[in-house]
């Protein structure tokens, strides 16, 4: 399975840079980013030689905001028949879980994974107050 994080900026190459320094090199996983400098022609262009090169294996392109510019531009090949999984709101638990997961089915992996990453969004103000307010980590972080 090949993986794409498309965002804005270099958002994309940071989490890959982040993944890798926890997970280990993963030579399956590429990055688009949509700058200021890059138009939608362009940016179009880039993405549909990506795809097709990419056709000959599954794809999971994760971008970061729905309903942004990158991942309306991607929802756009996926209307016009290109066959990949398209997931947004990528963050760095959601790539670790999946670079690190043994699913091979990509639906499974990634409903999985999307699960994981939600729980690694804590409000830990709220946390510590519902914990009684000290600061006895064993009773703030769960295994």
């Amino acid at each position: 399975m090949k993986y794409l994080i498309a965002t804005h900026v270099e958002f994309s190459k940071g989490i890959i840079d982040a993944a890798q320094l926890i997970a280990g090199n993963n030579n399956q996983i590429d990055y688009f980013s949509m700058t200021k400098s890059k138009g939608q022609e362009e940016a179009e262009e880039e993405v549909k030689n990506y795809l097709e090169k990419a056709q000959e294996q599954e794809l999971v392109v994760l971008t970061d905001v729905f309903g942004g510019s990158v991942a309306n531009l991607f929802t756009n090949f996926l209307l016009n028949d290109y066959q990949f999984q398209l997931v947004t709101g990528v963050n760095l638990p959601l790539v670790l879980t999946i670079l690190l997961s043994a699913d091979t089915d990509s639906k499974t992996l990634i409903k999985n994974s999307i699960e994981e990453a939600k729980k690694g969004i804590v409000y830990i103000n709220e946390l510590i107050e519902k914990q009684g307010g000290d600061h006895d980590d064993n009773r703030i972080i769960e295994d």
